[in-house]
């Protein structure tokens, strides 16, 4: 994303179009750098967001709701007292710099009118909100910044306020000339052509840079040396074009939209990618969706990274459990030979006497030929027996609980697997909330907070017609696939799963006879909503949901089916082109 100083100017630009002459209502602090300025102007009212957060300081008009503390913070008062019910007379940008300066006249406690900055300076961590006086002395700030924190600029009450500063070239000066011909004698014979815009121009981005080099069908990777005159006079042309647009302040909101998430926003349309360009009408859009959109975005990613996190926990100590167990029935011929030593030494209990380190005895199990038995010299005859015979028993009922527990935890490590792809798969916070409450249900993982339980919102499976208009269903967590499999489907309806790995339920239910492109079609569907999604051929079993059956106490989404086929599926070919998706 890139917010330099030509969007500023368009958000400055926009902000001067609806807000200029309008009246501050309302002051509010939501989170600790973010301030929301509630504006009456034109006889419409705005919300104006102004925040100086280290990764996501920005301005721009919003619609979203904000929940205040309780309590307002400090500056938030401060703002108040200075600000509230103050006329905005001017709004404007520090040359083409990321600084926007609100003058507001307003009254103050003595009755008497005077005027105040706002000035919002976007500089990354540096970022910061500051209120001064009409001669720029410093009422107080957001960030209050001592020497300590900076040897360049203070920021703090009574100070005298400092523009930022940089030798930077501005193209919004009147007598501008420095354009690329005549910096070209300037520049390294190294330097890259786009890293030109942000390193010798204020406000200009690398997104910028790659744009203009794009636009004058220039190679950014090579040097400067090995530009020719033709292209720098078409880059030079390019530039003076965009400022020319800069100037007048002819600006083309965009947005840039990949399959997963929105890349970027900028003032102009971006022609350097292979990602979609989304033009809005207002900048204040392009920014706030870009920020909301991958907010929830990062979120979800951070959420589904926290439970997979949480999950391989348990798959970890689910698989030692499983090579403890399968270690002790790998023990079985131990167990016989601690009984076959114990019956050895019974038949010969009398010859042993308490202090011998070893006996040795006839093997009448091994046509009784002589065979060596430790004694613990401690013990007396007998229990030595017994002491053979308890190691037998011990390892034999380890054995039989092994038998017993192996496929338990089998199924434990296929349902976490199973879980751990709905996370992955899930689109949106509340599918993968049904998914995260699921496991609290059947305690996998812990409810961390103990507040009241958050209700979820049910999502419902996802739904297809085919051309026969036949339906398929499929099953967006565990609970779906068993409401799926166990409760909507009937019979005679069909009923698919990928073979043997994790996935959802899909039940096609045939309009009439089932035709072999809805069979086809729908174990598309099933390998496609698997673990296995990105394989090249996946294999998908389907049979009729009568075969289908639940084992005793099993987890949810936890089915066997017998009397089934296997179907080969070619997943570069699409087969949902003559879907319907039926929308919920």
């Amino acid at each position: 994303m890139s917010y330099d100083g030509v969007v500023t100017r368009a958000i400055v630009t926009e902000l001067i179009d609806k807000l200029k002459g309008g009246k501050i209502q309302k002051i509010t602090q939501p989170l600790k750098n973010d301030i929301i300025l509630m504006i009456y102007s034109n006889r419409e009212s705005y919300k104006l967001f102004l925040s100086a957060n280290n990764q996501e300081a920005r301005v721009h008009l919003t619609s979203q709701k904000y929940e205040n503390p309780i309590k307002p913070p400090q500056f938030c008062m401060v703002l108040r007292k200075y600000l509230n019910q103050g006329k905005i007379i001017d709004i404007k940008q520090n040359k083409l710099d990321r600084v926007i300066i609100l003058t507001i006249s307003s009254i103050d406690e003595m009755g008497f009118s005077g005027n105040k900055n706002l000035i919002v300076e976007i500089m990354g961590k540096y970022s910061n909100i500051i209120l001064t006086d009409d001669n720029y002395t410093i009422i107080d700030s957001l960030k209050r910044v001592n020497e300590n924190m900076s040897r360049v600029r203070e920021v703090l009450p009574s100070l005298k306020y400092e523009f930022p500063t940089d030798d930077k070239i501005n193209v919004l000066d009147e007598n501008f000339d420095f354009d690329i011909e005549k910096l070209d004698q300037k520049l390294p014979n190294n330097e890259h052509p786009d890293k030109i815009f942000y390193k010798y121009y204020t406000g200009f981005s690398p997104t910028f840079g790659k744009e203009i080099c794009y636009r004058s069908s220039i190679d950014r990777k090579l040097t400067w040396s090995l530009i020719t005159e033709d292209e720098k006079q078409k880059l030079n042309q390019n530039f003076h074009n965009f400022i020319d647009k800069i100037k007048s302040r002819e600006f083309d909101p965009v947005i840039v939209k990949s399959d997963k998430k929105y890349e970027e926003f900028y003032a102009f349309e971006i022609t350097n990618t292979v990602y979609e360009n989304i033009k809005l009408d207002s900048i204040s859009k392009a920014v706030e969706e870009f920020y909301i959109h991958n907010k929830v975005h990062d979120r979800l990613r951070q959420m589904k990274n926290d439970l997979i996190k949480k999950l391989n926990s348990n798959v970890k100590t689910t698989n030692k459990k499983l090579k403890i167990l399968n270690q002790n029935l790998s023990e079985e011929k131990k167990a016989s030979k601690n009984q076959k030593l114990g019956d050895l030494l019974a038949a010969n209990v009398t010859q042993i006497k308490k202090g011998n380190k070893f006996i040795e005895v006839n093997d009448f199990y091994d046509d009784n030929k002589l065979i060596k038995i430790n004694l613990n010299p401690m013990k007396s005859p007998w229990e030595n027996v017994n002491n053979y015979y308890k190691k037998s028993k011990k390892i034999k009922s380890a054995i039989e609980y092994a038998k017993k527990d192996i496929p338990i935890q089998k199924a434990e490590l296929f349902y976490l697997e199973q879980s751990k792809d709905f996370i992955e798969r899930s689109e949106n916070i509340d599918q993968l909330e049904e998914v995260r409450q699921e496991l609290i249900d059947n305690k996998i993982i812990k409810e961390q907070s103990r507040n009241k339980k958050k209700k979820v919102k049910s999502s419902k499976p996802i739904h297809y017609k085919t051309k026969t208009n036949s339906d398929i269903f499929i099953g967006r967590n565990s609970k779906q696939n068993d409401y799926l499999t166990l409760k909507m489907a009937n019979k005679e309806d069909y009923f698919l799963h990928v073979r043997n790995l994790a996935g959802s339920h899909v039940i096609l239910k045939p309009n009439g006879d089932v035709t072999e492109k809805d069979i086809i079609t729908a174990a598309y569907l099933a390998a496609k909503n698997s673990s296995v999604s990105k394989e090249d051929k996946v294999e998908v079993d389907y049979t009729k949901k009568k075969n289908v059956n639940k084992p005793k106490n099993a987890k949810a989404g936890m089915v066997y089916y017998e009397n089934f086929k296997t179907i080969l599926v070619d997943m570069n070919t699409d087969f949902t082109k003559d879907l319907k998706l039926i929308e919920n």
